[in-house]
């Protein structure tokens, strides 16, 4: 996703930028301290998105949105200021957010996230996300298997995929993933450990959206995923078909989950071979 940045306040400019560096398929096209600069800018350039200050010399960022829409009408923006009355203004002409200052890396991964998917579903491009459960846990993006550099961290996705968009407490992950450990300050440390490396995983893939975590809870987006799993639970007979009684085979806390599709995988094929 191309995006640029525009603030009169270069510090600002650097602090966005070091921030959306963090997200691999962020392409920074442009900072700019003269928002008239950005305005031509984005007349001749391919741009996707834009953190935009609001208070600016000459120009508001509200007045620059208006005028950069009747170029690229698509244009995605999120502003950025220090003043939060002008958010029903800014929501008025689309924006998809708007951060306070100080704003932190959650402000602009959470900006960045909805701009991905709003551009991805005007172009008509959204990414082939794929889940396997039956059999092994794998989690595919068009076509080929994201790499995780934390064992823990999938583990805990796969978790968080069984319970089918239910909140998982931190206690109740860490019984399972953990499960020879007492609960204590260590192992609590190590759950955060795997949250850090799931979030960066899935941040790395424009995939963040998935995950909702605050405080020790947390819960996947379900909406929209393919999973051979969610299939057979809502009745489709090639998931049916596909089941072999495995499921994520290898994490024994799986196990508990194979009654429920066993017996889930029978009705659906009975109900199509009547």
């Amino acid at each position: 996703m191309k995006i640029i940045l525009i603030d009169d306040e270069p510090l600002i400019l650097e602090e966005l930028s070091y921030l959306c560096e963090k997200h691999k398929d962020i392409e920074i096209c442009g900072k700019f301290v003269n928002p008239k600069q950005a305005l031509q800018y984005v007349a001749g350039h391919p741009v996707d998105f834009e953190f935009c200050d609001i208070r600016m010399p000459g120009i508001t960022g509200l007045e620059l949105l208006d005028q950069m829409h009747k170029e690229k009408p698509d244009l995605q923006a999120a502003f950025v200021t220090a003043y939060d009355q002008y958010a029903f203004d800014a929501y008025q002409l689309d924006a998809c957010d708007y951060l306070l200052k100080p704003f932190g890396q959650e402000e602009v991964d959470r900006a960045l996230d909805k701009a991905r998917r709003l551009v991805r579903t005007e172009q008509k491009d959204e990414m082939q996300l794929e889940i396997h459960t039956f059999g092994r846990f794998d989690l595919f993006l068009n076509g080929h298997a994201i790499d995780f550099s934390s064992r823990k961290a999938k583990e805990l996705l796969a978790l968080l995929v069984a319970r089918r968009g239910g909140i998982v407490e931190m206690e109740f992950a860490v019984d399972l993933l953990w499960e020879e450990e007492p609960f204590s300050e260590q192992v609590k440390g190590r759950f955060r450990k795997a949250v850090m490396n799931l979030k960066n995983t899935l941040r790395d893939h424009g995939l963040l959206w998935m995950l909702h975590s605050e405080r020790g809870r947390m819960y996947l987006e379900t909406k929209g995923v393919s999973c051979d799993y969610y299939g057979l639970m809502e009745g489709q007979i090639h998931a049916a078909e596909k089941f072999s009684d495995e499921f994520m085979a290898q994490y024994s806390w799986s196990e508990a989950f194979l009654p429920v599709l066993e017996r889930q995988a029978g009705i659906v094929m009975s109900n199509y071979s009547n």
